[in-house]
């Protein structure tokens, strides 16, 4: 595109007659005019133009003159000179500091579109290779970039060879003697989506870093490659920076980042090396594993190496106990025992230090494996598969110590609700199958203690069902269904009365007499005669 277009010459007809042609050749472009070269610099310090028509013979300062400065000040500005047969040579002049071409006076309005033509074609070209050569340095910086990150990622992690280490200690300004910080993001915080957003946020916690300890060393910093952390190497040739005044700068750049994008950081500090190609992946795992620890210093969210060092046991406890108090808790529906003996264990196992937090999680899920057991044969064995994966999941979630000991007491609360309903629904099956064996043994020796005993209740649990569902005692239940039976025997049969209180279960046909009379006013006796009268009352 030519946007802009400037015409300069002293003689005013000529220069507005060139304008003129090109307006009408370029009716989209905006066509400027200057009497001489010092007054057409001017112009384009304020206004770029992208082709410039100039005379080569102008008071003031001529063409030539005004190339020169004009190439020294603006590049990739096209000049067409604007010459006669005896100032020839000055044109040739011209193309030599730079020109792209000339025309002969007096110009004829076809060259003037033949030759915009061409620097269309020309500038269009050169803006293309522009944006080529832009993309390629683009390219060429980021794939430099990801070569020294993984460079500086290896080096970190698994140690790299001499030769690249210089390399690598050069391209980064290294000194001899360093520190690594590593910035961990809480919980599930992990950087921070994708694409330009996450490159942004990552960029900045880089710089902010970067601006934060300028003061006591140069730094380098980049991210691991799951995004979980931060790497920050800072090097100086002295003895370093004071432990405190490292705090303090990891501080303010933590305070920073939560400030201005929410993002919470915790951040470990390796121990100072002496040698950095040596020592520096000593300090990095340093670093990673104070910061570690901030899941049991659930206060600290700056933690140098050296201030958990000593406090750092190795997990090696037996926790058969506790699981076997556990579980007896879940079986005794006792919520309250349950935290207790929780609160117990976690005083127990954190009273001499911290184990490393995966040893503690490991362990803990073993335990919860175990103490999942009393629910097993209450679930399929997917839905019990499931449950497991989820627990496991959620427990290894947990951000410090405390979500943890919240999230599993409730998982065991969970797991003794499971067992609860589970046990109401057996119970409830059961008890139905008591009923209907009383209303087809009615007839037998039955009492409380053997119904209870042939379906593994206690008679005061039996009991106490039948007063709270049925509104009645075991006994008058029992009564209920033989009386029943009994009236159905004097309907449908000839059969005598002791006869049929032995049939249906009374062993002393006293006692039915006196129980009969009790429920229908009536002797069995009388209750069949009244029988009688009503269907004779009916024929």
């Amino acid at each position: 595109m030519m946007n802009n277009i400037l015409v300069v010459d002293d003689e005013a007809i000529q220069r507005r007659v060139l304008a003129s042609m090109i307006r009408r050749a370029l009716p989209a472009s905006q066509v400027w005019e200057a009497n001489n070269g010092k007054a057409a610099l001017e112009l384009m310090h304020s206004q770029p133009m992208d082709v410039v028509f100039t005379d080569i013979r102008m008071p003031i300062m001529d063409g030539l003159d005004f190339i020169e400065k004009l190439k020294q000040s603006f590049t990739g500005v096209k000049i067409i000179i604007l010459s006669g047969f005896r100032y020839f040579e000055y044109a040739q002049r011209a193309i030599q500091l730079g020109a792209y071409d000339y025309l002969l006076k007096p110009i004829k309005e076809e060259s003037i579109t033949e030759i915009l033509a061409r620097v269309r074609e020309t500038i269009d070209r050169d803006r293309a290779q522009q944006l080529e050569n832009e993309r390629i340095k683009r390219q060429l910086t980021s794939t430099m970039s990801v070569y020294y990150d993984q460079l500086l990622r290896d080096w970190i992690t698994h140690g790299i060879g001499g030769a690249k280490f210089q390399e690598m200690k050069e391209h980064f300004s290294l000194r001899a003697r360093g520190t690594v910080l590593v910035s961990r993001l809480i919980g599930e915080e992990l950087l921070i989506g994708q694409g330009d957003s996450a490159s942004r946020v990552s960029s900045m916690m880089i710089s902010r870093m970067e601006s934060c300890l300028q003061q006591v060393g140069l730094s380098v910093s980049f991210f691991k490659e799951d995004k979980s952390h931060m790497i920050t190497v800072l090097t100086y040739d002295g003895p370093g920076p004071a432990l405190e005044s490292l705090t303090e700068l990891a501080h303010r750049f933590r305070e920073q980042m939560l400030a201005r994008q929410g993002i919470v950081l915790t951040i470990g500090i390796g121990g100072p090396c002496g040698e950095l190609s040596g020592r520096g992946r000593d300090s990095y795992r340093e670093a990673v594993e104070a910061a570690s620890f901030r899941y049991f210093l659930t206060a600290d969210s700056v933690i140098p190496y050296s201030a958990v060092a000593g406090r750092i046991r190795s997990m090696h406890y037996d926790l058969l106990k506790e699981e076997e108090a556990l579980k007896e808790a879940i079986r005794m529906m006792k919520s309250d025992l349950i935290t207790a003996t929780l609160d117990k264990l976690f005083s127990r196992l954190l009273e001499g230090g911290f184990p490393y937090p995966d040893q503690w999680l490991k362990s803990f899920l073993r335990t919860v494996y175990g103490i999942a057991t009393v629910i097993k044969d209450l679930m399929e064995e997917q839905k019990y598969k499931q449950l497991l994966s989820e627990t496991e999941s959620s427990l290894s979630r947990c951000a410090d110590v405390l979500e943890f000991k919240d999230r599993l007491t409730a998982i065991l609360l969970e797991f003794m609700n499971i067992l609860r309903s589970n046990r109401s629904n057996l119970h409830e099956s059961m008890i139905e199958k008591c009923i209907a064996y009383i209303d087809s043994h009615y007839m037998e020796d039955l009492s409380l203690e053997i119904v209870a005993g042939r379906f593994f209740f206690s008679p005061n649990y039996l009991s106490s069902f039948f007063k709270n569902h049925l509104g009645m005692t075991f006994s008058k239940y029992l009564s209920h269904i033989r009386l029943k039976k009994a009236v159905e025997l004097l309907k449908s049969t000839d059969m005598k009365v002791y006869e049929i209180a032995s049939r249906v279960g009374f062993k002393d046909d006293k006692y039915f007499y006196r129980v009969f009379r009790g429920r229908f006013g009536l002797t069995p006796d009388e209750y069949r005669r009244n029988l009688l009268v009503e269907g004779k009352a009916r024929e």
